[in-house]
C-alpha cells in the first residue's frame, strides 16, 4: 500500500490539526481533547521508556505523559523542522525538541542540572473525525542520552 501525502499548504485541516499538536507538546494542554481521539493508539519506542510506563492511549494519558516528560526540562520547546506533510488521513513531520535538562531521567545521567539538550525525531500521525488517533514516534533519544551521560557514544568512546 501507498499513501500519497504533499507537503501542507497553510489553511489545510492537517496543517493546522500539526500546529495544535505542536502546541500540546509544547503545554498547552487544553488543546488535548480538541487534538487527540478519545480512543488513541500509539506505537513508541521501548527503549528509554520505564517498564511500568502506563500506557499512552487517551487524550489524558497523552497529557499525563507530555507533564512527566516536561517536568524533566526548563526551557523546553518543539518545533516544526520539516513539513508537515499532509493527506487527508495522515501527517508526517519531522520535529526538533530543545531544552534544559533540570533532572530525573535518564537514570545514570551524569551531567550537571542546566545541560542543554536537542534532539530531532519524525512524528507520524494518523487522523480520523478531525483528530488524532493513531501516533508513531520516531526519534533521536539516543542523541540526548550520550549529551546527558546515561550512555556512551560508540562511535567516540
Amino acid at each position: 500500500m501507498s499513501i500519497a501525502v504533499r507537503e501542507a499548504p497553510a489553511g489545510h485541516v492537517n496543517t493546522d490539526l500539526w500546529h495544535r499538536w505542536v502546541d500540546l507538546w509544547n503545554g498547552n494542554f487544553d488543546l488535548a481533547e480538541s487534538v487527540v481521539a478519545p480512543k488513541l493508539q500509539t506505537h513508541l519506542p521501548a527503549f528509554g521508556r520505564p517498564v511500568d510506563a502506563e500506557p499512552v492511549d487517551s487524550p489524558a494519558s497523552l497529557v499525563r505523559w507530555l507533564e512527566h516528560w516536561r517536568s524533566r526540562f526548563s526551557l523546553s520547546l518543539l518545533a516544526t523542522e520539516f513539513g508537515p506533510f499532509v493527506n487527508d488521513d495522515y501527517i508526517l513531520a519531522r520535529r526538533r525538541f530543545s531544552g534544559v535538562w533540570q533532572t530525573g531521567e535518564p537514570l545514570g545521567a551524569t551531567a550537571p542540572a542546566g545541560t542543554e539538550v536537542e534532539f530531532a525525531g519524525i512524528d507520524i500521525l494518523r487522523v480520523d473525525a478531525g483528530r488524532i488517533s493513531e501516533y508513531w514516534v520516531g526519534d533521536n533519544l539516543i542523541d540526548m542520552y550520550v549529551r546527558l551521560g546515561a550512555i556512551h557514544d560508540p562511535v567516540r568512546s
